[in-house]
């Protein structure tokens, strides 16, 4: 068991970092990204987050909203790109193509769940017996600390407290009795406002690591967008490349190197880069 909190160069990168000096490696508060030129856009390959990047956070996991625009933005980027665009979330697959519907790479609980281009499956999460046990203490969890929601995503388990702040220690406690009730192969994950329960071993800068290994992705370099301490691990693995890293919102400290105000400052940039990009 474990518990834990959590390239191809070119001339016109070189353009970019330029572009960009002013915003520090800790990622300061900019809150326009300046936009690749439009020369550099077929080096890209984009990973994204989608709660709390893509979507404003709500209340419920249930209970997002997705601006209308969104997915045939995301549609044209990804045509843009090559086909090299992924969400990269702790949602499972079926979360994410009902609230995209891009369908194609991606990767879900934050990694366990894998799937190329082409709709194949490149990874899946093993369904341990201790997993219904888990359950159960996620269930027992909700019942007696008020505002605390169960998320059952199959291959994982999210304990919510957005709605009672002040349970978080409550939750913590819950959330151990939660991991020793699954044994082996199972760690948290620290979110939000959440404790989640997954796989071990998966994350997200594995599961972007992997896709980079693959067509259309191979060869390019690493732009990850994302707001959580679950995305971390993937801002690292874009930092080790060379890539870029967006950190949405206000967290620090973070390993990303340039900043977007929040949601809707990220679903604007991406739209800007879907529709063109400075020569």
């Amino acid at each position: 068991m474990h518990l834990r909190d959590t390239a191809v160069s070119t001339r016109s990168f070189v353009r970019i970092d330029i572009a960009m000096s002013s915003v520090t490696s800790a990622a300061a508060d900019h809150d326009v990204l300046p936009l690749p030129p439009r020369a550099a856009i077929a080096a890209i390959a984009l990973f994204v987050d989608i709660d709390g990047t893509l979507l404003d956070i709500a209340a419920r996991p249930d209970a997002v909203v997705v601006e209308a625009s969104l997915p045939a933005t995301l549609k044209q980027l990804k045509e843009r790109l090559g086909g090299a665009l992924a969400p990269i979330s702790g949602r499972p697959l079926r979360d994410i193509d009902a609230l995209l519907g891009l369908g194609g790479a991606a990767a879900g609980l934050h990694g366990a769940e894998l799937r190329g281009p082409n709709d194949g499956m490149l990874a899946a999460p093993i369904l341990r017996e201790g997993l219904d046990a888990a359950r159960k203490r996620a269930a027992e969890a909700a019942a007696s600390i008020a505002g605390v929601l169960v998320e059952d995503k199959g291959g994982a388990i999210a304990l919510h407290y957005r709605a009672a702040p002040e349970a978080e220690l409550d939750v913590r406690r819950a959330a151990i009795a939660m991991l020793d009730a699954a044994g082996d192969g199972y760690e948290l994950l620290h979110g939000k406002c959440v404790i989640e329960l997954k796989p071990a071993n998966a994350d997200k800068g594995a599961a972007l690591a992997a896709l980079m290994r693959i067509a259309p992705f191979a060869g390019r370099t690493p732009w990850m967008i994302g707001d959580d301490a679950t995305d971390e691990d993937a801002f690292a693995e874009v930092n080790a490349e060379r890539g870029v890293s967006i950190v949405v919102g206000p967290r620090r400290p973070t390993v990303a190197r340039y900043a977007l105000a929040g949601p809707a400052a990220a679903r604007a940039w991406l739209a800007a880069l879907a529709a063109d990009a400075p020569q």
